[in-house]
């Protein structure tokens, strides 16, 4: 899975580091950045949560695909 912040969007309110401290922080400015580059199933619930509480919708999940052999 990868997190997805839109920069252009985010307001720096910091939602997101209040319900997911182990997943996001905020940069100089206040945005939202990632602690983590690919966070691992143990943090779906955090990043869930910010997803919800962010006030602009700047956060995103993108779930991978995972390849079957043949």
């Amino acid at each position: 899975m990868q997190v997805i912040i839109d920069k252009d969007v985010c307001v720096a309110c910091g939602a997101c580091v209040l319900s997911g401290p182990d997943v996001f922080d905020q940069n100089e400015d206040g945005q939202a950045i990632l602690v983590v580059d690919e966070p691992g199933e143990s943090l779906r619930d955090q990043i869930l949560e910010s997803i919800e509480a962010c006030p602009v919708q700047a956060l995103s999940l993108v779930e991978h695909a995972v390849a079957t052999a043949e």
